[in-house]
């Protein structure tokens, strides 16, 4: 676990440097081929002949399965050599690759998608556990912002996908990202130390089965209401049993002595705000790398090229702002970045509502360039702000959740983008084709909107519990 202690050389050594890049490039490989698999997804309903609704299982059900590895993320890094963890990944991240580029039908491509997401949730809990544990707290605010630009940089990802879809085909996309894996996997397996003793707690099945519970069925409940809208009784049963499975889990985790995510970190209000905040930061942000590169090919009829190429100046403002706000974080507080951020995101999807029915592939470029650089200042500082209220001995359980809560929010937000244009084909009573997506997608706007408001109203309530604190001492 991290220690809150000042360090006062702020000494990181090169071993632990590498160790995060290491583990950083193979969760960014992970996290590049899910999102460059977004923008593939009018070429496999083609190719493999589903429906949108069958083809987004390509993102959420690898977001799901990394979800749920990661909540196996604390016990992991207590009883396994982090080396281990890190070469069971790369084996597993390899065999979903191979599967993919071989695929002959929809079922074993989305098989290897699933495996892969097995790894992605072993390697990116991996990354901040090194951080959170091996960097001083000096310097977390800006080395948490290089982990999350690692990450982030998979934002990259449609832009990739559309290049590579467009000049190679579909397949290409994975095969070119086998050597950078490669590197990765030997930079990592050269330099992750074990810092922190081995432990031997028990592993807590039944909090595992409870909250697979949770992830799936509501996974589940989403999916059929893409299929058969928002009144299908299925997605009522689903979805209440999924919340029925959260209740017994948190009343499992209150009588079990080592419960695989331990519930006591909410009891700091500020660590809720912000990991609600950070919740609805990542499933807008993978809603937003599903919708637009999706609505650019299905409603403006661009190619995949156009399409994913309309994301990349964002992805790319997200590498210098993102650093420069860790630092914002670590000389002037969390505030500044963080509400200035979330009013950034918050403009972009006005204008992106606003100017729906005339938006053109510069104008979603200049949008998202502006949701972007509200990004970069707002997702690694809530993850930094939350796990700063949190004592030592529940950093390793924040961490966990931090990380399994941003890939199933992601999940949720490919199925949310997916079902409202899904429900809207549905019904088009006698619409195209093209303004039955565009209706839906003018819906999914409508929701991006509702969520950022959200996120500000949290974090106005979150910092403002801190001035109280702050004005008592």
């Amino acid at each position: 676990m991290q220690t809150d202690q000042f360090i006062p050389n702020n000494q990181v050594s090169r071993k632990t440097i590498f160790a995060i890049i290491g583990t950083g490039v193979m969760s960014f490989c992970g996290i590049l081929l899910e999102t460059a698999m977004n923008v593939t997804f009018p070429t496999l309903m083609h190719v493999f002949g589903v429906s949108i609704s069958a083809v987004q299982w390509i993102t959420s059900g690898y977001l799901l399965v990394a979800s749920l590895v990661m909540t196996l993320a604390s016990y992991m890094h207590k009883r396994f050599k982090l080396k281990q963890i890190f070469a069971w990944a790369v084996l597993l991240f390899f065999v979903g690759l191979f599967l993919c580029v071989s695929a002959t039908n929809f079922s074993m491509l989305l098989i290897g998608r699933l495996i892969s997401g097995v790894a992605t949730g072993m390697t990116t809990p991996l990354l901040f556990g090194i951080i959170s544990h091996d960097i001083p707290v000096q310097k977390l605010g800006r080395y948490m912002a290089i982990g999350a630009i690692i990450v982030s940089m998979a934002s990259v990802g449609p832009t990739y996908g559309g290049i590579i879809l467009y000049s190679l085909g579909w397949r290409a996309i994975f095969w070119i990202v086998l050597p950078l894996a490669l590197i990765a996997a030997v930079i990592g397996l050269l330099n992750i130390q074990q810092t922190r003793p081995l432990q031997k707690p028990r592993l807590d099945i039944m909090g595992f089965f409870w909250l697979a519970g949770v992830f799936v069925l509501i996974s589940l409940a989403f999916n059929e209401a893409s299929i058969h809208g928002w009144n299908s009784s299925n997605f009522w049963a689903f979805l209440i049993l999924g919340l029925l499975a959260g209740g017994l889990y948190v009343w499992h985790a209150h009588h079990f002595a080592f419960p695989l995510i331990d519930i006591n970190i909410f009891k700091y209000h500020r660590f809720v705000l912000s990991f609600v905040a950070y919740a609805l930061c990542q499933l807008i942000n993978i809603g937003m790398s599903f919708l637009l590169p999706n609505f650019g090919q299905l409603v403006l009829g661009a190619n995949s090229l156009l399409a994913g190429l309309l994301l990349l100046p964002g992805s790319l403002l997200r590498l210098i702002l993102m650093p420069f706000g860790g630092v914002v974080l670590d000389k002037h507080g969390a505030a500044l970045p963080i509400l200035t951020g979330i009013s950034a995101s918050l403009i972009s999807g006005i204008l992106f509502f606003s100017f729906q029915a005339s938006l053109t592939i510069p104008l979603m470029t200049i949008f998202y360039a502006l949701f972007s650089a509200g990004f970069s200042l707002t997702f690694s500082n809530l993850l930094t702000d939350g796990m700063k209220q949190l004592p030592s001995k529940l950093k390793g359980d924040g961490n966990a959740a931090f990380n399994a809560i941003q890939q199933y929010s992601g999940s949720i937000g490919a199925s949310l983008m997916a079902t409202f244009i899904s429900i809207s084909q549905m019904n088009a009573h006698g619409l195209s084709s093209v303004t039955a997506t565009a209706r839906g997608s003018r819906n999914d706007f409508i929701l991006l909107i509702g969520m950022e408001l959200i996120m500000l109203f949290l974090q106005l309530i979150d910092f403002r519990k801190q001035r109280k604190t702050a004005e008592m001492r």
